[in-house]
């Protein structure tokens, strides 16, 4: 099976974008195989799909991603989609993703080599903030959940945590529990301001040490923001790079988020499947 592909770096969360359309049912199975390192190889995998006058980021998963979502953006842009925008500082981009029933908004700015972008996304809002307690190597570890549209992220001191796999087993087996799309563990170092992402997309049974998350950036902020009660600006340190949010929060809650980071478009071209797939 051959099929048309672009693959973009959000501060080094590779996202492997599909632009042929693919029937849903067929998303995890593709997926898996453009992530194996005998492929494309990258982190993730959307779908794009036109959904009216839009065009639809379809995750993976179902899940929603804010660095996908902000690449597809930059994507837009240089390959020149004529449901862009164009202002004074850059290109306004509005589209459709999965996770999120609202339309979401982005603004691009060409950076200094032609396949290379700063994509500024306003992200959802939170459904719900709060403090949630694992118990972990015979202690209470606290921590903060948000729960995002299309995936929830747990916010931990990664200072408490000494065997990560083993925190993820007991917070995975909770939230097997709930229904969700996806999840993330964000273990953050507070006083180095660095911030290490863990992510699982239940559909395609897949986790990843992501190099940036955003997010998970995004819920930190949040969390940030609820245990000072106060707005947040923050460049956010990441084993991919940095990724800006800045957060909006008066009487106790959120009325904004808004995340910037570059988008590099790494390649494009054509993509062999090995089997066939109908």
């Amino acid at each position: 099976m051959k099929l048309h592909f672009a693959k973009v770096n959000p501060a080094e969360n590779m996202t492997i974008f599909v632009l042929d359309q693919i029937p849903i049912e067929y998303h995890r199975e593709i997926a898996n195989k453009l992530m194996d390192y005998n492929s494309i190889h990258g982190e993730q995998v959307g779908f794009i799909q036109r959904e009216g006058s839009f065009m639809r980021l379809q995750m993976m998963g179902g899940e929603f991603c804010g660095n996908a979502t902000r690449s597809l953006a930059a994507y837009m842009v240089y390959s020149g989609y004529p449901g862009t925008k164009k202002v004074d500082n850059g290109y306004e981009v509005e589209l459709k993703a999965s996770g999120v029933k609202d339309t979401i908004k982005c603004l691009v700015k060409p950076a200094d080599r032609e396949n290379t972008y700063y994509s500024q996304i306003s992200m959802p809002l939170p459904l719900s903030v709060k403090e949630h307690s694992f118990y972990y190597n015979r202690e209470t570890i606290n921590t903060i959940i948000v729960n995002l549209p299309g995936i929830v992220h747990i916010i931990v001191d990664s200072n408490r945590i000494e065997d990560e796999d083993e925190f993820f087993q007991i917070v995975k087996s909770e939230m097997d529990e709930i229904e969700y799309d996806a999840f993330g563990i964000m273990f953050y170092d507070k006083n180095k301001n660095y911030l290490k992402p863990l992510v699982y997309v239940k559909a395609t049974d897949s986790l990843y040490w992501e190099r940036s998350c955003a997010s998970g950036t995004c819920a930190l902020g949040v969390a940030l923001a609820y245990e000072k009660n106060q707005p947040i600006s923050k460049s956010i340190h990441q084993p991919g790079g940095n990724l800006e949010v800045s957060l909006d929060w008066k009487n106790g809650e959120v009325n904004g988020i808004k995340l910037d980071g570059l988008v590099e478009i790494v390649s494009e071209g054509i993509v062999y499947i090995r089997e066939n797939i109908r």
